[in-house]
């Protein structure tokens, strides 16, 4: 322990001061390699998010189309709903028409004593006369 004391204080202080500056100088260079890692994933992160929100703008974009597309078949499907409704109301009509029509020639009577055969025919013709407007 003698050879301890060839060393003055100053040098026992300036030895313990370099054994504290290696040792922050360690510590910070590892800290550093720790803080280049951390934002390396950040830049990651960041990519990554920036990556999402394209992704979420350009599905609202087609999203927004997709409803459009949906509006416009279902204004489509009631147009033609609606045109439907008219077509069916004017055939229902139309047959209504026939209905009446038809059950006219059939009460029609036939004279007492005629072939009712040739009376059937007589009347078809007549109705078939009438409805081309002959």
């Amino acid at each position: 322990m003698t050879w301890l004391k060839l060393i003055p204080a100053w040098g026992w202080a300036l030895l313990l001061g370099l054994l504290l500056v290696a040792g922050q100088q360690i510590r910070v260079s590892f800290l550093q390699a720790e803080l280049e890692a951390e934002r390396l994933a950040r830049r990651d992160d960041a990519d990554k998010l920036g990556a999402c929100r394209t992704t979420r703008t350009n599905l609202l974009g087609q999203v927004i189309e997709q409803n459009g597309a949906l509006a416009e078949l279902r204004a489509a499907e009631q147009e033609r709903s609606a045109r439907a409704r008219d077509v069916q109301q004017r055939a229902e009509g139309e047959a209504q028409l026939a209905d009446r029509q038809a059950l006219a020639v059939m009460q029609e009577r036939t004279p007492v004593g005629a072939d009712v055969c040739a009376a059937a025919s007589a009347a078809f013709d007549d109705e078939l006369k009438r409805e081309r407007g002959l």
